[in-house]
């Protein structure tokens, strides 16, 4: 990571404050019949620009137990169920080994077929992985999200991501040994670059990940959301950068090859708010005129993976375009 930007960024997440009567952790609706259970740790100890992980108390088993059984998962028809913390749920510091024990037989009291987890890729270790195995089965599906954003090693640098890409390869082995699926983050925007050379930034990317991970491994496309308290608000703040269009996002979509598009999904489009943090976000620009049809576009394309109906799906929405893109 770089020094300076590490530092600035830091300095900025001390102005974060928790929303009065933010819960230690809460239960999400994504979409579909995807959730979150979302857990308000310390803050990441990355110093990502685009992020706002901040730093605030520190949980503990006796703080969360007794919140996390008011929760019912039961009462939830859940296919899928996320486990993020505010940062990375795998992490010591954020998630404390007893309570991240605790969560994992409490998950696993449900019927839950899918688990993911979302964390960094360094927080990932065989022993996490033997006791994630050993307590959620060796049956039931799971995956962990991961961040790379980029596989462009100066694109990382703008967003100050700290990879190193042969160990974050090693540990994609590492999962695959254990039958663990991954899911990887890439994000559309990048500071400092034209619109063609943000989407073929990840087009790139998309090419890196299945010619270089283990199969089965699913990709999921980003647009950036500036957040307060961010280099990127900075940024914006100073006129050297501004949030995305929604139609940019729309044409990296329609511009992803066919052999990837049952491969992929989406996240951050337009509608979704941290459940501590509401109404601290840029979503992706549209115009009054079109925002209602996007939101519905994005909700149909992640709740079906079909690659044919995805693709008719996108080949209508990118040739009957607004007016605000042209």
């Amino acid at each position: 990571m770089n020094s300076y930007l590490t530092k600035k960024i830091w300095e900025m997440r001390k102005n974060i404050k928790t929303l009065p009567g933010s819960p230690v952790v809460a239960l999400i609706h994504i979409a579909s019949k995807v959730y979150q259970l979302a857990f308000l740790s310390c803050g990441c100890e990355n110093a990502c620009t685009f992020c706002n992980y901040g730093f605030d108390y520190n949980l503990t088993l006796e703080l969360v137990k007794p919140e996390l059984e008011k929760i019912n998962l039961d009462d939830y028809d859940i296919e899928e169920l996320d486990l993020e913390a505010n940062g990375s749920f795998l992490s010591e510091r954020e998630i404390p080994y007893d309570l991240f024990l605790e969560v994992l037989h409490f998950v696993a009291n449900s019927n839950i077929p899918t688990i993911a987890i979302e964390t960094h890729y360094k927080t990932i270790t065989e022993e996490k992985i033997k006791d994630i195995r050993n307590i959620l089965g060796k049956n039931r599906e799971i995956l962990f999200e991961l961040g790379f954003e980029s596989a462009d090693e100066d694109i990382r640098a703008i967003y100050n991501k700290d990879i190193n890409i042969d160990q974050y390869l090693e540990v994609a082995k590492l999962c695959e040994s254990y039958n663990i699926g991954l899911i990887i983050n890439v994000l559309l925007g990048a500071p400092f670059l034209s619109r063609e050379e943000q989407i073929q930034d990840c087009l790139n990317s998309l090419d890196f990940i299945y010619e270089n991970f283990p199969k089965g491994t699913h990709v999921v496309l980003f647009p950036i959301n500036i957040k307060e308290n961010t280099m990127l608000k900075h940024w914006q703040d100073i006129g050297v950068y501004d949030e995305i269009s929604s139609w940019e996002f729309v044409e990296l979509l329609y511009r992803v090859p066919y052999k990837y598009l049952e491969m992929i999904t989406i996240a951050w489009w337009g509608k979704r708010e941290n459940a501590f943090t509401k109404g601290i976000s840029q979503f992706p620009k549209t115009c009054q005129k079109c925002q209602k049809r996007l939101l519905e576009f994005y909700d149909d394309f992640y709740c079906n993976r079909d690659a044919g109906y995805r693709k008719n799906l996108l080949k209508s929405i990118w040739e009957t375009r607004c007016e605000c893109d042209q």
